[in-house]
């Protein structure tokens, strides 16, 4: 046992004294001039690039500094023309959006809550439109049926470009309380493209204003021209 302790007690002595040297000692720090320019090297994760003090400092810089294609003479001109026509049709169109009302069920209430007098939706120019022909949004507040899934999509066709649809409430989503009903559609977006869908049986006033509201996010970030010159 005491041999034991005598060799764990010399083990350990050596240890301290390998580290007391070893910070004592000076640790050599080659210098950059002594490396050549050749072996300098930065190496990354994916990409090794080197730096060669014989090439002049504009030619690093015009690597940093070159324009992207878009923004070249008169291409970036035109796409700042484009951008702000986007940005324009954009506003335009926030400010004036035209629904039609198509309520099917007790989401249609709701609907017309909307624009009474205690919000008053038509103030923000949100108007309510009895003809497809003259609207942008198509609000489908209520449980489309099978037969009654002919008649939105004639509907939805004749709306004009661009045109937007707002689900409104479970039964337009998913079928809701009738999803296992033969005569249910269980989903509008199986009949027509929606781009907003408010949840709720049924969804409040508030919940509606709300998806209208980020319909109009949605329209603001729309690239119509910029799409279209690209084509």
């Amino acid at each position: 046992m005491a041999t034991k302790m005598a060799y764990a007690l010399q083990l350990w002595t050596r240890s301290r004294m390998s580290l007391a040297l070893s910070s004592a000692r000076p640790h050599w720090i080659p210098s950059l001039q002594a490396i050549p320019s050749a072996k300098r090297s930065h190496r990354s994760r994916h990409l090794t690039t080197r730096t060669d003090a014989s090439l002049p400092l504009s030619h690093l810089l015009e690597k940093r500094t070159g324009l992207l294609p878009s923004q070249d003479g008169s291409k970036g001109i035109l796409e700042y023309a484009l951008t702000s026509m986007d940005a324009l049709a954009a506003w335009a169109r926030n400010g004036s959006l035209h629904y039609l009302t198509f309520g099917l069920a007790c989401c249609g209430i709701k609907m017309m809550h909307m624009s009474m007098a205690r919000y008053d939706v038509d103030r923000l120019g949100i108007i309510p439109r009895a003809t497809p022909r003259q609207s942008d949004i198509m609000i489908i507040a209520g449980t489309p049926t099978n037969k009654m899934a002919l008649a939105l999509r004639l509907l939805y066709d004749q709306l004009p470009d661009p045109r937007w649809v707002i689900s409104m409430g479970s039964c337009a989503n998913v079928g809701g309380y009738y999803h296992y009903s033969y005569s249910v559609v269980r989903g509008c977006d199986r009949v027509v493209p929606v781009d907003v869908y408010v949840p709720g049986c049924p969804p409040t006033a508030e919940a509606l204003i709300q998806g209208i509201f980020q319909l109009q996010r949605k329209i603001r970030k729309m690239k119509t021209l910029r799409m279209w010159y690209r084509k």
